[in-house]
């Protein structure tokens, strides 16, 4: 099980470099297609923003499935990773430092994906603005794709528990803990640079927020939750681990 969801501001300063190798055993490449799938199913046009983009996996997916997307992260961090990665791909992909709290675009979008737990680093307030921002820059009828760490796996997973990580370049500590709906995570990165090993270390927040919450706060800004479903697609259990959304504006 990885740890490494969405992307905020410090947190990934030293992360960054090793966050897709890291990430990797989380299905990946079926997750895209399913986001695709998604995508083609209710995005009427091809203007898109990958908010939360982290390295911008998703973006370059949506960008080589013929979207014209540009990603938003607020670590200065990642976006360079993400600008190398598009670069090695020769994809063309604009990627712009911003708060998703107070997204902006120059356009109105047919689409927004957040995807991988990018609203999760936000506290309900913040989540809210979020949303309330999302909707403002998408076209009537254009589609919101997220997903968040449930409550579940944050309160019963995730918390008060202790993970590990080995590459062949890094090694890496998770220590969780949990008050209320808040999960900090500290990590603590040994580096390999030549014979020896550079300890990092760096603070991750999370926060557990529940379906009905989720449901309530996209109404409240005019966009229409159309799909809620865990791991089979056709609904929600108790011990889903992740809950993804699609929601309509209005």
């Amino acid at each position: 099980m990885s740890l490494l969801n969405g992307g905020i501001g410090e947190a990934y300063s030293v992360l960054s470099k090793y966050y897709e190798s890291l990430a990797e055993e989380d299905g990946y490449e079926e997750w895209g297609k399913r986001v695709l799938k998604l995508a083609e199913k209710y995005a009427k046009g091809k203007k898109c923003a990958d908010l939360a983009c982290g390295s911008g996996y998703f973006t370059r997916l949506l960008k080589k499935a013929g979207y014209d997307v540009f990603g938003c992260d607020i670590s200065s961090e990642m976006l360079t990773e993400a600008e190398k990665k598009s670069a090695d791909e020769n994809l063309y992909i604009e990627y712009r430092k911003q708060d998703i709290s107070a997204f902006k675009s120059f356009e109105k979008l047919d689409l927004v994906t957040v995807i991988n737990d990018g609203f999760n680093y936000l506290g309900r307030d913040k989540l809210k603005r979020a949303l309330k921002a999302i909707s403002k820059n998408l076209k009537s009828g254009g589609a919101l794709i997220f997903d968040v760490s449930s409550e579940y796996k944050i309160k019963n997973i995730l918390a008060n528990n202790v993970f590990a990580e080995d590459l062949d370049d890094l090694t890496l500590l998770w220590f969780n803990e949990l008050v209320e709906n808040k999960l900090t995570m500290s990590l603590t990165l040994f580096i390999k640079d030549g014979e020896k090993y550079v300890r990092k270390d760096e603070i991750h927040v999370q926060y557990a927020h529940s379906v009905e919450f989720i449901e309530n706060a996209l109404r409240e800004v005019g966009l229409t939750p159309v799909e809620i479903f865990g791991k089979a697609e056709n609904g929600v259990s108790e011990n889903d681990e992740r809950i993804n959304f699609v929601a309509i504006k209005e």
